[in-house]
């Protein structure tokens, strides 16, 4: 049994090893309470800076025409600052070139007014919207003509509008070996010049087997796709033709129906190894032409009968 003085002696040693013990655990309580912090999100002008510069012109499209079908625009680039957009060839000419006001509306959308370079006393402005499709991948549009209608609210390059598809990095020359097989993002699908990807669906893929695709899927897991069934490819004509054999949505059904033998005739090509223009005839023939009947696109371009897609192969 200890004595009083014994027992004294381990509370003084005691007290003071509680103290210490506490004061550290007190000192860590704080720090153990807060929550990590989040980053804080981009300003405006942080923002801006990821669409300043050079950008390589996937798609022009405008008055329902294809704008980079024309010699003088194949190859063509768009130099942006917080002041102007230049639209210039291959070999350096002028294309288009206009002040620009830009105004900040999004996550990373903007508002754009261009003044087109005029050597009038008149000038025109045409107002317009951006955004950052994806890192790599940005899209511009504006009014053209009406311009009593207001702002663009939509990427559109029908007769009022231009459409712009513009990418970071320039399409090498194709290989002549890339395969259609695979799993391809969906940059812009155009119907009746009206792209429907709009400024949202990044995760939008196309994914084509040997002789079978999956169309428009929301996501590459998701179950459901927009359209489904085969193909075959012609590679006897240029640019490739590809016959399509609609299975869903079920043949002569839908707003605007696939014949019902399924059958709808389109073109591809390559722009480079990873990326492809897909182009396909949804309407403009009788219900009882017969499947040979059928013409195919004659260019890459979207209106009221056609529809055309961009897309790249989706990274792993």
């Amino acid at each position: 049994m200890l004595t009083v003085s014994e027992s004294t002696m381990i509370r003084n040693l005691a007290f003071p090893f509680v103290c210490v013990l506490w004061l550290t655990y007190s000192s860590v309580l704080p720090v153990m309470a807060q929550k990590p912090t989040k980053p804080a999100p981009p300003t405006p002008e942080e923002e801006f800076r990821s669409i300043e510069g050079k950008w390589h012109v996937l798609l022009a499209h405008e008055a329902d025409a294809n704008l980079t079908d024309r010699p003088e625009y194949k190859n063509s680039s768009v130099t942006l600052s917080d002041k102007q957009l230049h639209w210039s060839s291959a070999d350096g000419k002028t294309l288009f070139s206009a002040a620009c006001n830009w105004k900040h509306v999004g996550k990373p959308a903007w508002d754009v007014d261009l003044t087109p370079t005029s050597d009038t006393k008149e000038q025109t402005t045409l107002p317009g919207i951006a955004v950052l499709y994806d890192k790599d991948i940005l899209k511009i549009s504006w009014r053209r003509t009406n311009l009593d209608k207001g702002r663009a609210t939509n990427f559109n390059g029908n007769k009022e509008h231009t459409f712009l598809l513009l990418s970071r990095n320039p399409s090498a020359k194709p290989s002549g070996k890339a395969s259609l097989v695979g799993q391809w993002q969906m940059l812009a699908a155009l119907d009746d010049s009206f792209d429907k990807l709009g400024s949202g669906r990044r995760s939008a893929v196309a994914i084509f087997e040997t002789d079978s695709f999956a169309a428009w899927k929301s996501s590459p897991s998701a179950k459901g796709s927009g359209y489904t069934g085969g193909y075959v490819l012609d590679n006897s004509h240029q640019p490739t033709r590809i016959k399509f054999n609609i299975t869903f949505p079920p043949p002569g059904s839908g707003a605007t129906p696939t014949p019902k033998d399924g059958m709808v005739p389109g073109i591809l090509e390559f722009l480079d190894d990873d990326t492809l223009r897909l182009c396909y005839r949804e309407s403009g023939w009788k219900s009882t032409d017969p499947p040979e009947a059928r013409q195919y696109p004659e260019g890459f371009y979207s209106d009221g009968n056609i529809n055309l897609w961009i897309l790249r192969r989706a990274k792993p």
